[in-house]
């Protein structure tokens, strides 16, 4: 798969913002919006390991209606490479949010 960017999340479901495999290379940070115009949402940001074991980056943070939350990853290792991690995103609500990801390639 090719590495995206730019995602707007807007379902309760488990989603993959980078998958094992995508190379994104090293991600330094992620830029969450809460695009909605009147709800809060909860989100927790999981790197899921090649044993399918989920790492949480932040749980059940609130992002208020209109407000953002950048998350630095710069010191967090995320191998997105064949058969390593995937970067998830998991929202209380199907409140809009859009997902920024800054990345330099290796």
């Amino acid at each position: 798969m090719a590495f995206t960017a730019r995602h707007n999340i807007t379902t309760v479901l488990t989603q993959n913002l980078v998958a094992a495999g995508d190379n994104a290379g090293n991600i330094t940070s992620v830029h969450l919006a809460n695009v909605d115009a009147s709800d809060s949402v909860n989100v927790d940001l999981i790197v899921n390991g090649p044993s399918n074991s989920n790492h949480y980056i932040i749980k059940n943070v609130s992002i208020s209606s209109g407000a953002s939350l950048t998350v630095d990853t710069k010191e967090i290792p995320i191998d997105t490479r064949s058969n390593g991690d995937s970067l998830r995103i998991k929202l209380s609500a199907a409140t809009p949010i859009d997902v920024l990801i800054n990345a330099t390639r290796w």
